[in-house]
């Protein structure tokens, strides 16, 4: 965070989505991905939180995503869930350059930089594997 805002840039807090009917779900994972949800949703660390988890959540069954949001897999999205989670990231808010940080199903980190241009109403988007402090 101290980095980001050094450069400018303030920070997007993304809840983790479920993923639950996909081989590597477990119980256990699920009580490690919850709290980390309520960190980042209620510890106010981020200059803005997206909650990506109850976007995509089905209310039905709560341990996965909506099946109108899954492309089969259920870790990952078909373009309505994609474009559910983009909606959930307020743009018209004061943020105009901001990092989100996202994770899968326990794999490496992945972030999006974006760029919001108010007046073009244009995104530029960038992935960024995050690697600090790995060899």
């Amino acid at each position: 965070m101290t980095r980001a805002h050094a450069r400018g840039i303030r920070v997007v807090g993304g809840t983790i989505t479920r993923y639950g009917g996909n081989g590597g779900w477990t119980a256990a994972r699920e009580a490690v991905q919850q709290p980390v949800n309520d960190v980042t949703r209620y510890d106010g660390i981020f200059d803005a939180m997206a909650d990506f988890d109850a976007t995509v959540r089905d209310s039905d069954v709560p341990d996965r995503i909506r099946q109108a949001f899954d492309s089969g897999d259920h870790p990952h999205f078909n373009d309505a869930g994609l474009r559910a989670m983009a909606d959930a990231i307020d743009l018209t808010s004061t943020l105009t350059r901001f990092f989100v940080s996202v994770s899968s199903a326990g794999r490496d980190p992945l972030g999006f930089a974006l760029e919001w241009t108010p007046a073009s109403r244009l995104i530029t988007t960038r992935s960024v594997l995050r690697t600090e402090g790995r060899q």
